[in-house]
């Protein structure tokens, strides 16, 4: 683990620290995961190693696509889709294509908690509640846009939001659980799509449970309006810290690249067997899990 210490003395000033890496440019996923854990992301976005994909990534991909696809038409039409059109080519193409895109990107079959249908169907549910529940109230400019900012680093941050409407833009979050606060890796987007917009992001939160024998359990959909937390705003001098952050974050792995390189294993910064191992798919080779 490199304290502080270690690291000022390494670089008086984040930002004059040399750029080595071999990446064009920062996501605010992949600034989440080096901060979640450095060994993660050097297996990521160095080796290029793939993560198997899992049942909640793939159906979460699902239900976005059936967002997308309605509020995609929505920007002429001013109108939502009839609920059996949207199901209907959720369950034809929609699961079916999210699937195939899963597994082409990985190299990798799905690792399913459940089943296929299990999965389509807890997809199905959880688009459905919020294409009644909270797509009438929402009138979109532009759906999956790409936005490219400078935070100061030697590479721009590049992400994607999934809706922008006239007074903010909207990212939507699927999961088992339902949350009503941001996450701090969601405070991280907000920053990079507020400095590029101008505008307050709202995140929205898809849940749905499973039960023990596979089947949907209770499913809530979950906005600012019903948890004003997940309206995000920063402020200036907020935006400021973040900046900072951000560059010290690039540093910090500027550095490690310099002293370990790709092939030498890189710390995971003294955090052990924290929940995130439980997701991670790099885990088997990880320091902090070898014995």
């Amino acid at each position: 683990m490199i304290d502080a210490a270690e690291y000022l003395q390494a670089t008086s000033d984040a930002t004059d620290a040399a750029w080595n890496l071999p990446i064009d440019h920062w996501s605010p996923s992949s600034l989440a995961m080096l901060h979640r854990c450095p060994y993660q992301w050097q297996q990521r976005y160095l080796r290029g190693l793939k993560e198997r994909p899992g049942e909640a990534l793939t159906t979460g991909t699902a239900v976005h696509s059936g967002i997308e696809r309605n509020f995609e038409q929505k920007i002429q039409t001013h109108d939502d889709l009839g609920l059996i059109e949207l199901l209907d080519w959720y369950h034809d193409a929609g699961f079916p294509y999210a699937c195939t895109d899963q597994q082409e990107r990985s190299g990798m079959e799905i690792q399913w908690d459940t089943s296929f249908d299990q999965a389509r169907k807890r997809g199905a549910v959880m688009l459905q509640e919020y294409h009644g529940g909270v797509s009438p109230r929402i009138q979109p400019l532009a759906v999956e846009s790409e936005i490219s900012v400078d935070f100061g680093l030697a590479v721009p941050i590049i992400g994607r939001f999934d809706v922008v409407r006239p007074h903010g833009v909207i990212d939507i979050k699927t999961g088992k659980a339902k949350q009503s606060k941001p996450k701090e890796s969601w405070r991280i987007q907000a920053a990079v799509y507020s400095e590029a917009t101008g505008k307050p992001v709202e995140f929205h939160s898809i849940s749905a449970g499973v039960r023990r024998d596979g089947t949907t359990g209770s499913v809530s959909v979950t906005t600012p309006l019903e948890a004003e937390d997940l309206l995000v705003h920063p402020s200036k001098p907020e935006r400021e810290e973040l900046r900072r952050s951000l560059q010290t974050m690039s540093a910090v792995a500027c550095l490690y690249m310099s002293i370990y390189g790709p092939d030498e294993d890189w710390p995971t910064l003294g955090r052990f067997h924290t929940w995130a191992c439980d997701y991670c798919g790099y885990r088997s080779g990880c320091p902090a899990w070898r014995s």
